[in-house]
């Protein structure tokens, strides 16, 4: 649906967001954003059956219980059940514990791991049919993008709950009234996190509050629902956000969705350019790890802001290093980062070659970024320097991956804790959804299919 002008300007942001996310069909969405959705699920399953067995997360189901008590909503692969908040807890935490997790560029955060594992839940609860929940799902990140974008740089946490709402209000079918007041009560409750602007503390478990954000939201929308009222002009105070920005296009240019990047790496979007870069280098000219003497890398200004602790103390300090990151890729290639675990941590021959690497700010990179996170890679082995060409990340719209690299990278991320067969089995019951039939994958989210020490 396109909204006229004329009609814009009396209405809230809220408002015409939600007329326009009421009003979309699949007749109005184009029908690779809907492919992009199925993918966007794969990969969501992928980060959280690799997350599983994570201290936080094993805490988080744990808390769950006490939080949330039993339900019908499955927390996924485990063969138990919670409330939707608390499934929507549990799941999320998963899928957003080793930075494995979709993103987009323009909103420089995660959609995902919010949204992925809402609609999942309330399509538990609904039955909706398998076209509905890819529809929704589209529309969450459209709108959790747009929204971002029109504010200055925030975590994930904070933006993601009006994904969440968009997303899971048109799934559970709300008026737009209900919901624009449930995308503004999303916001009202969502956390700030402002704490990560001011600790020295790089390693904790908050992360960017994705998990948090998604179940407040869905708990906001459930409110809104009921009635509950919220600050509906949100988005129409120039001090806080761009209305005009959020608007732009809607309902006219391609799907923000389609611009949705996967990470081959279980590490921070920002070192995905340098760890491209290094790996071609390496294979290219047979470089053994004793013969590298150093490594400088040329990226944009941004990355520098990343702890890059040579010595990290948790997988969160790994997943911000440039220079650790690019030590494991030298010594145990790319594939230990997929995802990463504790042996990588203490390694004395890793921490002494990441001492070796530089990180210096490009300023073209600089300029260009976000929309492209460039790099150049130097290394120095048997005293010649040896340069790569500029590189960018794969795995985003400039380097997607492919359907068959996103089944490869389930496969090889998860292949530690599930069975050849089960992985088979997602694999199935998400191609079924693509061909209109979500009930498999419905039902396989509720059986037990991965470790129960864990759960």
């Amino acid at each position: 649906m396109l909204i006229g002008l004329e009609e814009r300007s009396t209405m809230s942001t809220t408002r015409t967001l939600a007329e326009y996310i009421c009003t979309s069909n699949a007749a109005t969405l184009p029908a690779d954003s809907l492919e992009m959705a199925a993918n966007c699920i794969l990969d969501a399953l992928t980060a959280a059956v690799a997350g599983h067995e994570e201290p936080s997360v094993v805490s988080t189901r744990t808390a769950t219980r006490s939080l949330y008590g039993a339900g019908q909503v499955p927390v996924w692969f485990t063969g138990t059940s919670s409330t939707a908040a608390g499934a929507i807890l549990s799941n999320s935490s998963a899928a957003s514990v080793l930075d494995l997790d979709d993103g987009h560029w323009e909103a420089r955060g995660h959609p995902g791991a919010a949204v992925i594992p809402t609609i999942l839940a309330v399509a538990a609860e609904t039955g909706v049919s398998a076209e509905e929940l890819l529809i929704a799902i589209v529309l969450g990140y459209e709108v959790g993008v747009r929204i971002k974008s029109a504010r200055t740089h925030g975590p994930s946490g904070v933006w993601t709950g009006f994904a969440v709402a968009a997303a899971a209000g048109k799934l559970r079918r709300l008026t737009p009234a209900a919901l624009s007041n449930a995308i503004a009560l999303a916001g009202g409750f969502s956390p700030n996190l402002i704490v990560g602007d001011y600790t020295a503390f790089s390693g904790s478990d908050i992360k960017e509050g994705i998990p948090w954000s998604a179940t407040t939201a869905y708990q906001a929308l459930l409110l809104a629902e009921h009635g509950f009222t919220a600050c509906e002009d949100i988005f129409d105070h120039k001090a806080y956000y761009d209305a005009e920005r959020i608007l732009a296009g809607l309902g006219q240019e391609a799907p923000r969705i389609c611009e949705t990047y996967f990470k081959p790496y279980a590490v921070c979007r920002h070192i995905h350019g340098p760890l491209r870069a290094l790996e071609k280098l390496i294979m290219d000219h047979e470089l053994r790890p004793d013969t590298i003497e150093k490594i400088d890398v040329h990226t944009f200004d941004f990355a520098l802001a990343l702890p890059n602790k040579t010595k990290p103390e948790t997988l969160t300090d790994i997943q911000y290093s440039i220079p650790y990151s690019l030590a494991i890729a030298s010594i145990c290639g790319g594939n230990a980062l997929l995802p990463i675990d504790a042996s990588l941590l203490n390694r004395a021959d890793i921490s002494e070659l990441a001492e070796r690497i530089t990180v210096r700010p490009d300023p073209e990179f600089s300029r260009l970024f976000p929309r492209s996170r460039l790099a150049r890679v130097e290394i120095t082995s048997g005293g010649r320097k040896i340069s790569s060409p500029v590189t960018e990340p794969h795995g985003g719209p400039t380097s997607p991956m492919s359907l068959q690299e996103l089944e490869e990278k389930f496969r090889f991320a998860t292949r530690r804790l599930m069975s050849r067969d089960a992985q088979q089995q997602v694999i199935d019951a998400v191609s079924q959804l693509r061909r209109g039939d979500s009930g498999p994958l419905l039902t396989l989210l509720r059986c037990e299919m991965l470790p129960a020490a864990a759960v």
